[in-house]
């Protein structure tokens, strides 16, 4: 289906009205109860879209992914599990960071994450966004079912991070306009969020509906409009966007799983100019409410991030596979306890799933299950032989020898 946006300059008004009302009244749109205005003109829209073999094949490609990405995930060690999720959460902040002009790094992000885990006491750079996606990772944040919901999350998301002035002013959103400029630097302003604040909370509350009861409506089709209509109406001065992604996540990790909602803003991110694009489009008069193009969209990025993340995943698995099967092989342990084979297959995990700053004594002493001073020892045979490498001191942390994969 050629999307109505491509033909809205080929045609007259009047061909362009009657193929607008011939597919708003198809049998097959679905009719939204959502509606916009696009900036300069007077007419509302309803958002509607046209299932078609695109949408459904994209659907059904996500899943497919996503299904081949859990069963290697499941089939990998347990340090290497909880590596790369500390990896793909690290990287996941990073681009939603990145997507609103954030100055941040990963070696940050992955710092403050790491102290939140050992549940270190000192103020720490996005300490309740990092605790957020950690409760999205483990399942115990519940969809938000009202604007004061919104609220809480968008508080949590943005915490520290919101300069005084752009702070929410009305009793849950913003009272006053707020603008949407072009990327490009141009200054072009190409949306205006809703006002006043009634409308706002109104608007959201149809929106939550519309998420939340509308399950004849595949949820990742869901999503997708429900990440257009949050943008379009914008309750806060700053930090929409990093909300929205939350909340698309959240929703998300009920069909693909926690851990694979962790390709949202890396794709967005990486495919930048046509996530910002597919707001733009859909917003203006050209689309008429037409939801196909930003859906389709939404979705390409989804799969195209998944399938980077699957094959990531899988190569970091055969390298892993690899790394044991020297490990197996190595004359060094022969005579040796198992421990000291099993602590460099830990270090190996850590080696090939985290590019963070390895593993102290205390992680390997909790993850072997035996006390520190037996790691002590182990640790330091394996100094002696060269296998591995110190960083820092108090706490020290022990990193696997790059060159002994390489010999």
């Amino acid at each position: 289906m050629r999307h109505i946006y491509k033909i809205y300059h080929e045609k007259s008004n009047s061909e362009l009205n009657e193929i607008y009302y011939e597919r708003f009244n198809y049998d097959s749109s679905v009719h939204l109860g959502l509606h916009i205005k696009p900036m300069s003109q007077p007419k509302r829209y309803e958002l509607y879209y046209i299932p078609t073999n695109q949408l459904l094949n994209l659907i059904g490609d996500i899943h497919s992914v996503s299904n081949d990405f859990q069963k290697t995930f499941e089939n990998l060690p347990k340090v290497a599990q909880n590596q790369f999720i500390n990896e793909c959460l690290v990287e996941e902040l990073y681009n939603t960071n990145d997507l609103e002009g954030i100055r941040s790094t990963r070696e940050e992000i992955a710092r403050s994450t790491r102290e939140i885990q050992l549940k270190v006491k000192s103020k720490k750079r996005f300490e309740s966004m990092i605790k957020s996606y950690m409760s999205l990772l483990s399942n115990e944040i519940k969809l938000p079912q009202s604007p004061q919901d919104i609220r809480i999350i968008y508080d949590d998301i943005t915490n520290g991070e919101i300069d005084q002035k752009e702070l929410p002013d009305g009793d849950i959103f913003r009272k006053e306009a707020t603008y949407v400029q072009k990327k490009s630097g141009s200054g072009k302003i190409i949306h205006q969020g809703m006002t006043p604040e009634k409308d706002i909370i109104l608007a959201i509350e149809q929106l939550l509906n519309f998420m939340n009861k509308l399950t004849d409506i595949p949820l990742m089709i869901r999503v997708a409009i429900g990440h257009y209509v949050y943008g379009y109406i914008h309750p806060f001065y700053d930090g929409n966007g990093r909300t929205s992604r939350f909340i698309s996540s959240l929703y998300l990790s009920n069909v693909l799983g926690e851990i694979c909602t962790l390709s949202l803003s890396r794709g967005c991110n990486t495919f930048r100019n046509k996530y910002l694009e597919a707001f733009e489009i859909t917003n203006s008069i050209r689309s008429c409410g037409e939801m196909n193009f930003f859906i389709e969209c939404f979705l390409e990025i989804i799969l195209s991030t998944l399938n980077q993340m699957n094959g990531e995943l899988k190569e970091k698995n055969q390298l892993l596979n690899l790394a044991n099967n020297k490990l197996l092989e190595e004359p060094i342990f022969k005579d040796k306890d198992d421990l000291y084979r099993n602590t460099m297959f830990v270090l190996a995990q850590n080696h090939f799933f985290d590019s963070g700053s390895g593993l102290s004594i205390k992680d390997l002493a909790e993850i072997s299950g035996k006390s520190e001073n037996t790691l002590r020892k182990v640790i330091k045979v394996l100094l002696e032989l060269n296998l591995i490498e110190k960083r820092g001191e108090r706490p020290a942390f022990y990193h696997i020898s790059q060159r002994y994969f390489e010999e």
